[in-house]
């Protein structure tokens, strides 16, 4: 699969505007779905906003920006699947979860494999080949 081969190598941590995160993937799986796919939407995060809309600091209104762009990601009616990759499951990702319209998956110790089977577990109970 070659969401697994990607997955190997994709970096984590640090500050993310998970807005901007969240409408890239609505942007681009518009896009896929315009052109007769599929898409869905895999969100992995460990639930810490930490980077606004407009790139600055602030959790309350990088949250509030997170949860504006999961509710516009929902009104577009795309599949998605939200992997929680925190240690600990994270209130904050199932709330965004329901505003995405997403399946929540707790996935603590998230590398390529358990994500490949996570999303292919989703996509199979779907009815979507994997």
């Amino acid at each position: 699969m070659r969401a697994k081969r990607c997955l190997a190598e994709l970096p984590g941590g640090g500050g993310t505007p998970l807005s901007a995160g969240i409408d890239s993937a609505r942007l681009l799986a518009q896009a896929v779905r315009r052109q007769g796919g599929t898409p869905l939407i895999v969100l992995l995060t460990d639930g810490r906003a930490n980077v606004t809309r407009s790139c600055e600091g602030g959790r309350a209104q990088a949250q509030s920006d997170a949860l504006a762009s999961a509710r516009a990601l929902q009104a577009a009616r795309l599949g998605a699947l939200l992997l929680d990759t925190s240690p600990q499951q994270q209130g904050a990702n199932r709330e965004l979860a329901d505003a995405m319209g997403a399946r929540y998956v707790p996935l603590p110790h998230a590398d390529a494999g358990t994500v490949a089977r996570a999303v292919g577990a989703h996509r199979q109970a779907l009815g979507q080949a994997t």
